[in-house]
């Protein structure tokens, strides 16, 4: 397997290129490369790393976070603005304009995390659509997990920018 420089940790205004395993018959489309804002300063010193692949029209999304609390749980979720000094600036979130039925978490991207005990956590999910270039530019962590019947998950805590489809 072939390693290619295509991840970004990002986090507290910094930014380190890491290696990332290239995947069989996968393209990765996206990935994290803008610095993580914390809107709360108890979160400065968390890193994530975001991708997505996309193949045959299905997208599969990654995130992985350090420097959280341990043993704690909280949402996250793609939301179609761009991470800004106002937690507000990164828009609601992302519904894919192709499904309008079903339950909204087929029609969003969840990325709920869990940490272990040092504060690690990764969480994948899988979508049978892409996004399209500029209708999805952030991945949002909130201080709760998501609430299935309508989406919430409480305050933004940290905002990573990604450009999908791009």
């Amino acid at each position: 397997m072939r390693t290619n420089w295509i991840g970004a940790v990002v986090g507290a205004g910094v930014l380190l290129a890491v290696p990332t395993a290239a995947v069989a018959g996968r393209t990765m489309v996206d990935h994290g490369h803008g610095a993580t804002i914390a809107h709360d300063p108890a979160y400065a010193g968390v890193k994530t790393q975001v991708h997505a692949w996309s193949k045959d029209g299905v997208t599969r999304f990654r995130l992985m976070a350090t420097g959280l609390p341990p043993n704690r749980s909280f949402g996250a979720h793609v939301h179609t603005g761009r991470c800004g000094l106002d937690p507000l600036a990164s828009g609601g979130h992302y519904q894919h304009p192709g499904v309008t039925s079903g339950p909204l978490s087929e029609r969003e991207v969840w990325l709920d995390l869990t940490t272990d005990e040092e504060g690690r956590a990764v969480s994948e999910t899988t979508r049978p659509w892409t996004i399209a270039p500029g209708a999805a530019g952030s991945v949002v962590i909130h201080a709760a997990t998501t609430n299935p019947a309508t989406g919430a998950a409480g305050a933004r805590l940290l905002c990573t920018d990604i450009a999908f489809g791009e």
